[in-house]
């Protein structure tokens, strides 16, 4: 019996990771590639799906948060990629802490069971760009987008925010920013047909070539979307030469999300217009 209940429960676990060899060449190669270990943050979520999501850097600052989700990343995506489970604190890079079940509901905290602001909108960002049933919930249906997206980040110098930041904390995102573009301008970046730069003005503080990093153009005017309370929210694409790829940048989710739920939805039927066309 105890046999029997452990290769199930292993079936179970390793048909939720796939196995290595459903990882893109691209993926391989950038995990075997050699960049600096301060710098080299890959992901989290699935890296085969259509949706690549860029944010600024990861808002906490906790040393053993920063070691198990940031630094020990690259390691842990070998790992997996090489067929072995990995899940230390209910983390995995392919779900984040979603094992947990958080529903899709606004939790300041993220601790009573609902969701911080950045990711209720790349939840509704990959409904609009990817629509499909999420599972149910108690209260809400729960979270899932990391089963339709790639997410990571412009910078490794994490912190809650970007309010009145020190010198020193400036410098470290430059820098950080200036390591990371080689890796970011790699073909599996490039290889997502949706990519969307929640970062805001954050390529005007630090000179961010988006053209030269994912080898698209940008097509003008800037896109203005209404919202319902009057106000408007920029998005400028920018396309590969055969069209085939779209990078979005737009907004930070937190500043979208500031506009007030009830007045964001047009900015997201904006984006259905992008949606795919097969799932992931």
């Amino acid at each position: 019996m105890e046999k029997f209940y452990f290769c199930f429960i292993y079936i179970f676990y390793e048909k939720l990771l796939p196995m290595k060899t459903d990882y893109s060449q691209d993926f391989i190669d950038l995990l075997n590639s050699k960049y600096d270990s301060k710098f080299d943050y890959i992901g989290q979520g699935n890296p085969n799906s259509k949706i690549l999501i860029v944010g600024r850097e990861h808002g906490f600052y906790d040393k053993q948060l920063c070691d198990l989700e940031i630094w020990q990343n690259r390691e842990q995506w070998k790992q997996i990629t090489q067929g072995i489970p990995f899940s230390e604190e209910g983390y995995s890079p392919l779900t984040c802490f979603l094992e947990r079940g958080q529903e899709f509901r606004l939790d300041m905290t993220s601790k009573l069971g609902g969701v911080s602001p950045t990711w209720y909108i790349y939840q509704m960002m990959v409904n609009a760009l990817c629509p499909h049933v999420m599972p149910v919930g108690n209260k809400a249906p729960l979270l899932d987008f990391f089963n339709y997206c790639f997410i990571t980040e412009f910078s490794t110098a994490s912190r809650p925010n970007n309010n009145n930041p020190a010198e020193e904390e400036i410098e470290d995102t430059r820098k950080s920013i200036e390591k990371r573009t080689s890796l970011l301008s790699s073909d599996f970046y490039r290889s997502f047909p949706i990519v969307i730069l929640a970062c805001g003005k954050y390529f005007d503080w630090y000179n961010i070539n988006i053209e030269r990093i994912f080898d698209v153009k940008w097509e003008a005017p800037t896109e203005q979307v209404l919202l319902n309370n009057g106000k408007k929210i920029w998005l400028n694409l920018h396309y590969s030469e055969d069209r085939k790829r779209i990078v979005i940048h737009t907004w930070q989710a937190s500043g979208i999300l500031r506009q007030g739920l009830k007045n964001i939805q047009p900015f997201f039927d904006y984006l259905s217009r992008f949606k795919l066309k097969k799932m992931p």
